[in-house]
């Protein structure tokens, strides 16, 4: 019985983030992803569903799960913050929704880092995003009107964008590569995975995402090789690394029409160029408070101006840091970015004393998390794989170094 039990929870949290990364059901279920999102009916309730169940599972080990939930206060006050919006939210129906949502996958999240070592998450997720690699693969094949992305004739496989594909798999590249190196099993099958991650990423001819592919792969390496180094070696490899990659940068602005339009692209990234300014004068008419959580661009009136400027179909701020500050202002965004600033140089730190795992991999994760957030919005979005993993990667390592610590404190 036990072991049925145990069985049973794995499918549950194996189907909750395949929900999350996005299920194969989303291309038939929105009419080829064609279909409003208020007529998603039955995703909301799914997504109801795992925060049911999370919670339920939550209340049978509810001391481990205290535990964990103490561990990093920043993740709250967040979630706090966006419930107070509600108060001077532009819509505090659509802000109530939201921030349940919000707390549900934040919850799920919990649920995760308390449940699972870091380990046992990512194998999860590794297998999760096998079957969504093959998933793309059988939809190309066989479904190409939903497969093929018919604005691009790109690969967007299970995914409703060739830009969430490109996403989707550099995330699965992190972790494939991740557990390649760090694990002793299965080696060739998760070098498989990260090698078929890179190739779907190039089939969704996302630069950006082939981008992000190539800084997460060296960012890896640097610190799984560099950062425990000896002082007088880690700093002039730290500082010939920084240096080139500045250069690089500034090569890559000053060469920005002919290398963009190489790959059938234009110098303003998509039309951000000019929405980025017109958010910006958005983000100063409220900028202590925002507008409210998730409800900026829900038709308001500001949100019209915008799409009157740039005449186009804007969704959100394609960035996930200007969308923050219009749901929560400086406010939100000083909360977030002092808890996103300490974890990142505890997890350096923590690689320099003592090079885990779960330092390792928190610091890859926050890397990506950067990267993602920079031309598109996945900051502190409900429903989100990636807030999901945000909340377990930080957990996760905060539980491992308290285990740690008690251990040290006991010898």
């Amino acid at each position: 019985m036990r072991k049925f039990l145990i069985s049973a929870e794995q499918i549950f949290t194996f189907t909750s983030l395949m929900l999350y990364s996005g299920t194969p059901l989303d291309g038939f279920l929105t009419d080829g992803f064609t279909v409003k999102e208020g007529d998603r009916i039955i995703f909301r309730l799914l997504y109801t569903l795992t925060y049911i169940v999370s919670l339920s599972l939550i209340a049978l080990r509810w001391k481990k799960v205290t535990y964990a939930f103490s561990k990093d206060k920043f993740i709250w006050l967040l979630i706090g913050v966006s419930a107070l919006s509600i108060f001077w939210s532009l819509d505090p129906d659509i802000t109530v929704r939201r921030v349940i949502g919000l707390s549900g996958t934040t919850i799920f999240g919990l649920y995760l880092a308390s449940r699972y070592t870091l380990k046992q998450q990512l194998k999860l997720c590794a297998y999760m995003l096998a079957v969504s690699i093959v998933m793309c693969l059988l939809f190309v094949i066989f479904i190409p009107q939903i497969g093929i992305d018919p604005g691009f004739n790109s690969w967007r496989g299970i995914f409703p964008t060739k830009n969430v594909l490109g996403k989707r798999f550099v995330l699965s590249a992190a972790i494939f590569l991740f557990l390649a190196i760090t694990g002793k099993e299965n080696s060739w099958v998760l070098w498989l995975g990260y090698i078929t991650s890179g190739v779907l990423i190039l089939l969704s001819q996302s630069a950006t995402s082939l981008l992000n592919f190539i800084i997460i792969t060296v960012a890896f390496i640097v610190y799984y090789r560099i950062l425990h180094l000896e002082y007088k070696v880690f700093i002039p490899i730290l500082t010939f690394i920084s240096t080139f990659g500045i250069a690089f940068y500034y090569w890559l602005i000053s060469e920005g029409d002919f290398i963009l339009g190489l790959v059938g692209k234009d110098a303003t990234l998509t039309g951000r160029a000019e929405l980025w300014p017109v958010v910006l004068e958005m983000i100063g008419k409220k900028p202590w408070l925002g507008y409210g959580y998730g409800v900026f661009w829900e038709k308001s009136s500001e949100s019209s101006i915008i799409l009157q400027t740039v005449q186009w179909d804007v969704p959100n701020a394609h960035n996930g840091f200007l969308d923050l500050w219009l749901s929560l202002g400086l406010l939100g965004f000083l909360v977030f970015i002092i808890g996103f600033v300490i974890n990142l140089f505890k997890a350096i730190y923590l690689i320099r004393r003592n090079q885990t795992s779960e330092s390792i991999w928190l610091l890859v994760y926050l890397t990506f998390m950067i990267l993602s957030n920079l031309t598109e919005s996945t900051l502190l979005v409900q429903n989100s794989m990636e807030w999901v993993l945000y909340v377990a990667a930080i957990l996760s390592s905060q539980l491992y170094y308290a285990r740690e610590s008690l251990k040290l404190e006991s010898i």
